[in-house]
């Protein structure tokens, strides 16, 4: 296995406490509850990386740290970072790093030290970036099956909330599914359709879209919620609702969606091509309407883009 300092998408920089530091001593303690006990709430998102403006775009980065307020507060974090000062650490990782390629930023808060598992504090947070290109899946799709672990519910480990304990659920479910050498589905406990490991579904039924709605076991998914906002744009109606097993069987086309995938189209299912098995015209439909709203193109949505660059860079 290849040491993980030689991967190259490693950065050189992360932020700890507000702190710029070479990412090599970017430690916390080996007793830390947010290691030993998962009290860590964390934010994935993407920087998307615009070569004729020569500006690097964080794509909705205020939903996110509301968001990651809303997880904050409800594992009941002392003096958690504030979103203000989130965002400036973002930034400052980016530049920290010169980052000019699409890229993956994950934040995180997290009770640090030495405590057990109710311990509220000390509290600290970090934020790293690196180079992320779009994954090949993004054109090709992939194959997905429904795998027998039922999605945790949220009166045990609320799914809406993004904390690192509930990836323990889509871990089990993902190695299941590699197995098939597919990507999973998941169930809830009554035989509904969740989402999958770490990203949200939507099917095509009679022309329209279907997905589960934000009470059915999953993440209140921004990139869903992007995706929402795309389909009325564009005219295809969308229905939020939920999902029988079944169901899966009669879509003829379908996507899976998050902020790492960002669309990933889903040729089977369980072995059984959805419509002829490659991605289908509603899915290309909304991947070209998605990379133009995350790249700048779309006007009516820059208000979601934060550019990263000091603006001298963008001249010239």
């Amino acid at each position: 296995m290849a040491n993980s300092s030689q991967r190259p998408d490693r950065p050189s920089f992360a932020i700890i406490n507000g702190e710029t530091i070479p990412f090599e001593d970017a430690k916390i303690s080996i007793m830390a509850p947010g290691l030993t006990f998962a009290v860590t709430v964390f934010e994935g998102l993407r920087g998307y990386w615009r070569r004729d403006k020569n500006q690097l775009y964080v794509f909705r980065m205020e939903d996110h740290l509301k968001r990651q307020e809303f997880s904050m507060k409800l594992i009941e974090l002392d003096d958690p970072p504030s979103a203000e000062d989130t965002a400036k650490h973002i930034i400052d990782v980016l530049r920290a790093n010169k980052m000019r390629e699409d890229c993956y930023i994950r934040t995180q808060a997290y009770v640090d030290d030495w405590g057990d598992m109710i311990a509220t504090g000390p509290v600290s947070s970090s934020v790293i970036c690196r180079a992320r290109a779009r994954v090949d899946a993004f054109q090709t799709g992939k194959d997905f099956v429904v795998v027998s672990w039922r999605r945790n519910a949220d009166d045990a480990s609320p799914p809406r909330i993004k904390v690192s304990a509930n990836y323990l659920n889509s871990r089990l479910a993902g190695l299941e599914a590699k197995r098939s050498d597919a990507s999973a589905i998941i169930l809830n406990r009554d035989g509904t359709v969740s989402e999958g490991p770490g990203g949200c579904l939507f099917l095509c039924r009679d022309g329209k879209l279907i997905t589960p709605t934000i009470n059915d076991g999953i993440l209140e998914s921004i990139t869903r919620d992007t995706l929402l906002t795309l389909a009325a744009d564009v005219g295809v109606e969308v229905q939020e609702r939920r999902i029988g097993r079944t169901e899966l069987h009669l879509a003829t086309e379908g996507f899976y969606c998050g902020t790492g995938q960002e669309m990933t189209p889903i040729n089977s299912i369980d072995g059984k091509p959805l419509g002829d098995g490659k991605p289908g015209p509603i899915t290309r439909m909304l991947q070209a309407a998605y990379d133009d709203l995350v790249r700048g193109r779309n006007e009516k949505y820059l208000h979601w883009l934060t550019p990263a660059l000091p603006a001298k860079a963008g001249e010239g």
